[in-house]
């Protein structure tokens, strides 16, 4: 089955849509009105630029088991069929970090954990990003996977991407939740480039979670 997978990464202007202080990201949800508004809520609780140190970026990172948990949970909820999203559950290693919610047509995988400081009152504990599905698969219009690797660093793309996921009735978004250079640190892939930039080294999550969407993808 063919599939395509977008990466937004044109600079443009800012979302400046207004909200008020969400202490915690599950708030974003009864805050937003649209699909954009609740990406740009999520947003602000991205991982700043130059925020992790050794110690706190190898904590923030997740276990084996985590990963492979992953795989699992992003097969159940690209395969969700359910408009209340109430048949994906979440893998032990997991829950506690990420829980998933019906927002009007769709299912958010979303990090539930936040500290405080950052934009929105609060910064991920692990910034390991979102991803969003149409709830029913009647609404899958056609195999597009989109993503939005560079939050907080290309501005806008976050909401641009959700943007078109929603109007072309694509069939996933996904979004890191750390900047390009939340550690300031060089990727032993390329290491002119920093090891919190998805697009550029090995290990970031979000690698992960595009592996899993083409894994689920390939798999007939």
């Amino acid at each position: 089955m063919f599939a395509t997978s977008w990466k937004l990464g044109l600079q443009v202007l800012p979302w400046t849509n207004s909200f008020t202080t969400n202490t915690v990201p599950t708030t974003c949800f009864s805050s937003s009105s649209t699909l954009v508004d609740l990406v740009h809520c999520f947003d602000t609780y991205t991982v700043p630029k130059g925020f992790y140190t050794s110690t706190t970026y190898d904590n923030a990172q997740p276990t084996v088991t985590q990963r492979a948990d992953w795989r699992t949970l992003v097969e159940r909820l690209l395969s969700v069929d359910n408009e209340t999203c109430e048949t994906v559950s979440i893998p032990s290693s997991l829950d506690g970090i990420y829980a998933v919610r019906a927002f009007q047509r769709f299912c958010v995988l979303y990090e539930t954990t936040s500290s405080g400081g950052g934009g929105g009152g609060g910064i991920y504990d692990k910034g390991w990003g979102f991803m969003v599905v149409p709830s029913l698969r009647s609404a899958i219009a056609r195999h597009v996977h989109i993503s939005a690797p560079h939050p907080k660093f290309d501005l806008g793309t976050v909401e641009q991407a959700a943007a078109i996921f929603d109007l072309t009735g694509s069939n996933s978004l996904l979004a890191p939740g750390r900047h390009r250079h939340a550690f300031l640190h060089g990727s032993s892939c390329v290491p002119s480039y920093s090891i919190t930039d998805p697009s550029h080294n090995t290990v970031s999550f979000e690698l992960d979670l595009t592996l899993n969407v083409i894994h689920w993808q390939t798999r007939i």
